[in-house]
């Protein structure tokens, strides 16, 4: 009989098959199907977030009406500063047919350009003798140029493009345009310049007749650096830039530059007395010649770096009167007149010859913003020849009284700004014109006799150019004007 545990062992050495499921072509189509539209989904959803993100990614668009398109044509770039800030989408003709709209979509860090004020135009070669502009143009294409409008303008999607751009696109912004209106055009033209002593100040926009045509207009503008020249007494005449003379001494010849004669220009003065700032749209008279007084004067005004930071203040001092109290008073005795200053902490800063006595047996009084005080005032601080007091009542509301925050002392001189609070009394003083004075207890900066500062300006704020601090007081003793630094003393007491 046989043995059960021999024939278990026997079975053991027979090989087992394995037996796994196969797919069916139905299942294979089915699992290849459902991996494409996964694949597909997935595509859609890259292709979904790169629309997105080119939406996002993508400005205002905004529409700017020519009445020539230059060439211009759809892909080709918008640019400020050199940089590309959007892209030419399409160029239609206007409904009357009579000029070109030209539809553009600004990237998003450009939204800024789509407000009113700015000023779109088709960049193209321009050569004349008195400019070369646009020659990147004739490898790389005609291009959209734009300047933004001012900060606080209000967003627009509608603009109507200039035929040139004669100022440059870093300037119009903050530059200012005026009108002059004469008889004749007398050779101006796009891109006459305008000068002031030889030098050019600005140019010529446009020139045409006005709409009654008595007269022929020119839109001029000037540079920022320049505008504080233009005032409203302020004289312009046609300079052709070549001028003949024959006298017994022979013929004189004198000539501008080459471009002055070619495209003719405009030469300005101002009297030595500055009136107003000029505003933007002022309208000037354009003289055939200039008249020999104009040509002698030499005002002092503030440009370039002799003016102050842009958003700066200047202080607004108020008149103070020290007079003595008696009869005396009647004949003018002890009579100071000066400028004082407000301070936030309600003290008076001004030179001390007007805000103390000179004498202590005698008694003054002080005039100033319509009230009489009798002098000495409370908390009286003098510290040389300046000083600071409290007044015991509350000047008018509409006194503006300078934060102590924007005062410092000065160790040595350097270029200011002089004022006593109107455009006519404000003055630079360039630290040439300064020197340490050697004849004083106090220290002081005398001002070279050149400077038209007089006893007019006693007591006139001192602020410095660099970064609109006010610095000293202007103080006119004897026939000489000199600038007293503020003291560490006097800002002290301030604090």
């Amino acid at each position: 009989m046989d043995n059960p545990q021999q024939n278990a062992n026997d079975e053991s050495d027979f090989p087992v098959a394995e037996i796994s499921s196969t797919h069916s072509p139905s299942k294979i189509a089915g699992v290849v199907v459902s991996r494409l539209w996964l694949a597909t989904a997935l595509c859609l959803l890259v292709a979904m977030g790169l629309v997105w993100l080119q939406v996002r990614s993508a400005g205002p668009a905004i529409e700017v009406h020519f009445s020539q398109g230059h060439g211009l044509q759809p892909g080709d770039p918008v640019r400020f500063r050199g940089i590309d800030v959007g892209q030419v989408r399409e160029i239609v003709l206007d409904n009357g047919l009579d000029g070109v709209v030209v539809r553009i979509r600004l990237t998003s860090a450009a939204a800024a350009l789509a407000r009113e004020g700015s000023r779109f135009w088709i960049e193209r070669p321009d050569i004349s003798v008195g400019q070369v502009r646009g020659l990147d143009t004739l490898v790389g294409g005609r291009y959209v140029g734009v300047v933004p409008g001012s900060n606080d303008a209000p967003s627009c999607n509608t603009f109507y493009g200039l035929e040139t751009a004669s100022a440059p696109v870093n300037l119009l912004a903050n530059g200012l345009e005026i009108i002059l209106e004469g008889k004749n055009r007398s050779g101006l033209q796009e891109g006459s310049p305008i000068s002031y002593r030889g030098v050019v100040v600005g140019q010529i926009l446009a020139v045409g007749l006005t709409n009654d045509a008595a007269t022929v207009e020119a839109r001029a503008f000037v540079k920022p650096n320049y505008r504080g020249l233009i005032r409203e007494n302020t004289r312009f005449w046609s300079n052709s830039g070549l001028d003949v003379r024959i006298g017994l001494g022979g013929i004189e010849l004198d000539a501008e530059t080459l471009a002055t004669i070619a495209a003719g220009g405009v030469a300005l003065a101002t009297p030595n007395q500055p009136g107003r700032l000029a505003t933007t749209g002022h309208r000037f008279e354009l003289f055939e010649s200039p008249r020999d007084e104009w040509i002698q004067w030499q005002p002092r005004v503030a440009i370039g770096t002799a003016s102050l930071p842009l958003g700066a203040t200047t202080p607004r001092p108020i008149l103070g009167i020290r007079r003595q109290q008696g009869a005396l008073a009647m004949l003018g005795a002890g009579r100071q007149r000066g400028w004082l200053l407000p301070l936030a902490d309600g003290k008076l800063l001004g030179p001390a010859n007007v805000l103390t006595g000179d004498s202590p047996d005698t008694e003054y009084l002080l005039e100033v913003s319509g009230q009489e005080i009798a002098l000495p005032l409370d908390e009286s601080t003098t510290a040389g020849l300046l000083a600071t007091s409290r007044l015991p009542k509350k000047l008018d509301a509409k006194v503006d009284n300078w934060p102590l925050k924007k005062m410092r002392a000065a160790e040595a001189p350097e270029e200011v700004i002089v004022t006593c609070g109107s455009d006519d009394t404000t003055l630079p003083i360039s630290i040439e014109r300064l020197t340490v004075s050697s004849n004083s207890d106090t220290l002081c900066w005398d001002v070279d006799p050149s400077v038209p500062v007089d006893d007019q300006w006693h007591g006139a704020s001192v602020v410095a150019a660099r970064d609109g601090a006010l610095i000293g007081i202007l103080v006119h003793t004897g026939d000489r004007s000199r600038i007293v630094p503020l003291s560490a003393e006097l800002i002290g007491n301030g604090k």
